[in-house]
C-alpha cells in the first residue's frame, strides 16, 4: 500500500471542520489591538444576521446556531469588551467564562492554518481612455450564467459554476488571456474605468476591491462584481517554479516589482491565472461576501462553505515588523479577535485564512508579506 493511498481526503463538510478545544489551547492572554475596532466589526456582523430569517442556521462543526442566537452571542460579547469598568485581563477572563472555543482542524487535521493578507489598493484611473489610461476595468457581463450545483442534489456539494451559453450548452466563460489579449469583451460597453497599469488591475483583482483616483480629486470605490468562474492560480508559484523569484523572497511586493521590471513577460505571467474579476464603481467602502463593510485588521476571509459566515473568531499567528524602507525587520506573534466576513477565490479548504489589513502603504506591505502558519478558532456562547 502506498503512502498516497493512506492519505485522508480533504474535508468538504462543515460538520467536520471544527472541534471543541479548551481555552488553554488558544493561549489567549490579550487581544493585540486591545479590542480597538472590534465592536464596529461585531456590529456589522449583527446587521447581517438581523437581515436573515431568525431560524436560519450556521454550522459550528456539528453544532447548529440560529441567526437570532448569533445576534445574542455578539451582543453578549460586546457587553464585555465595551465595559469600561473592566481591565483588559478581566475582559479576557470574562470571555473565557462566557464562550466555548472551537478550533479549525486545519489542513493537516491538527489545526494547521496558512494565514495570508489582503488590502485595498489605490489605482490611477480615468473615466475615458487615452494613450496613458488604456487598460480597462470591466463590469460583470450580462451573458455570464451562474449555476448553483446544490440544487441538483447532494452529490454536487455546495459549489457554483459560471459559464456562458452557446446554443443550449453551458461552456466555460472566457479566460484572462481571451479577455485581455483577444479583447473578447471589448466594445460592448462593459468598461467602467480605464487604468494606467495592468499590474495595478491584477492587484485589485487579487485583493477583491480597491479605490480609484480619477486625477481630479475624485476617489471612487472599485467593488467586486463577480468573476469568470475559472480556477484561481496564483502566479507566485509559477514565478518560483521558473526561478524568477526565490521562494524565501516571495511576496506581493516582489511579484509587482518583477512584473514592472520585466514588461516583455507581463502578460505571459498574468495569463497563468485564468481567473478574472469584474468590478462595479460605487462610492461605498469595501464589503465582504456577507454584504457588510470590512473592518481593517478585524475582518477575515475563509471558505464560506465550511465556516460560519459573520461569526466571531480568534486567530493566532505572526505579523511582520516593517522597517522604514519597507523591508521586514522581523515577525512577532499575536492573538486577535476577528469576524469572518469575507471569502476569496484562493481561500479554499480548512487551512486558509486571509486577514484584511485596510488601505495605505503599511496595509499593502503587511498584507503582501504575510505567509505565516497559525491557528483559527470560533467562539460559541455557553448555554
Amino acid at each position: 500500500m502506498t503512502l498516497a493511498s493512506c492519505a485522508k481526503p480533504p474535508v468538504t463538510q462543515p460538520e467536520l471542520a471544527l472541534e471543541q478545544v479548551s481555552w488553554w489551547r488558544a493561549g489567549l492572554k490579550a487581544d493585540d489591538l486591545e479590542f480597538q475596532g472590534l465592536a464596529d466589526a461585531g456590529r456589522q456582523s449583527m446587521e447581517y444576521y438581523k437581515k436573515l430569517p431568525a431560524d436560519a442556521s450556521f454550522s459550528f462543526g456539528t453544532m447548529r446556531v440560529t441567526a437570532s442566537e448569533m445576534v445574542l452571542m455578539l451582543q453578549n460579547f460586546l457587553l464585555i469588551i465595551e465595559n469600561a469598568s473592566l481591565t483588559t485581563g478581566q475582559k479576557v477572563e470574562q470571555i473565557k467564562k462566557s464562550f466555548d472555543l472551537y478550533r479549525s482542524v486545519g489542513s493537516n487535521g491538527r489545526g494547521k492554518i496558512l494565514f495570508t493578507g489582503y488590502y485595498e489598493p489605490v489605482l490611477s484611473c480615468r473615466r475615458n481612455a487615452d494613450d496613458t489610461f488604456r487598460y480597462p476595468l470591466y463590469k460583470r457581463p450580462d451573458d455570464i450564467v451562474e449555476i448553483d450545483l446544490s440544487q441538483f442534489g447532494e452529490n454536487f456539494g455546495k459549489d457554483r459554476i459560471f459559464g456562458r451559453l452557446i446554443g443550449k450548452k453551458v461552456v466555460p466563460y472566457f479566460t484572462r488571456q481571451e479577455i485581455d489579449q483577444q479583447k473578447l469583451l471589448g466594445g460592448k460597453g462593459l468598461e467602467v474605468l480605464w487604468c494606467s497599469d495592468p499590474v495595478d488591475i491584477y492587484t485589485v483583482q487579487v485583493q477583491g476591491s480597491g479605490k480609484a483616483d480619477l486625477g481630479s480629486g475624485e476617489m471612487v470605490g472599485i467593488l467586486y462584481d463577480g468573476q469568470n468562474g475559472r480556477p484561481y492560480r496564483g502566479i507566485g508559484k509559477y514565478l518560483i517554479d521558473t526561478g524568477a523569484i526565490m521562494k524565501e523572497m516571495m511576496s506581493m511586493r516582489a511579484i509587482r516589482d518583477y512584473l514592472r521590471q520585466n514588461p516583455d513577460k507581463l502578460f505571459e505571467i498574468l495569463n497563468q491565472n485564468p481567473s478574472y474579476v469584474f468590478f462595479k464603481v460605487e462610492n461605498k467602502p469595501a464589503v465582504g461576501n456577507i454584504g457588510v463593510p470590512l473592518t481593517p485588521r478585524r475582518s477575515i476571509a475563509t471558505d464560506y462553505r465550511l465556516f460560519p459566515k459573520g461569526a466571531l473568531a480568534l486567530i493566532r499567528t505572526e505579523k511582520p515588523v516593517i522597517a522604514d524602507d519597507g523591508s521586514i525587520k522581523g515577525w512577532t506573534n499575536f492573538t486577535r479577535f476577528v469576524l469572518n466576513q469575507d471569502t476569496g477565490g484562493a481561500i479554499r479548504g480548512l487551512g486558509r485564512v486571509d486577514l484584511f489589513w485596510g488601505q495605505g502603504k503599511e496595509a499593502e506591505l503587511s498584507a503582501g508579506y504575510m505567509q505565516q502558519e497559525g491557528s483559527l478558532y470560533f467562539l460559541i456562547r455557553k448555554k
